[in-house]
């Protein structure tokens, strides 16, 4: 699985509710940090616009920050959207 365009463009259509519960999940699924996840949460317009600018390889960098099997776990989260 990859992070790939239409990923992307399904994050970016999310109204921020629903963007907010997701984010929410995968933050508890993979054992974030509940208050930097807050903290995140609280702009997700500018999070939104952070999203717009990120390519598919930038976001495959990012992902590979968590590990193969949390990345993994997250891409299956986005994915299920």
């Amino acid at each position: 699985m990859q992070f790939d365009d239409m990923t992307k463009e399904k994050l970016l259509a999310m109204d921020n509710r629903s963007l907010a519960e997701l984010i929410g999940r995968i933050s508890t699924a993979i054992g974030a940090d509940q208050r930097k996840t807050g903290a995140l949460l609280s702009d997700l317009d500018g999070l939104k616009k952070q999203f717009a600018k990120l390519s598919p390889a930038d976001a495959e960098k990012l992902l590979s920050l968590a590990g193969k099997e949390k990345s993994e776990q997250i891409l299956r989260m986005l994915q299920e959207q």
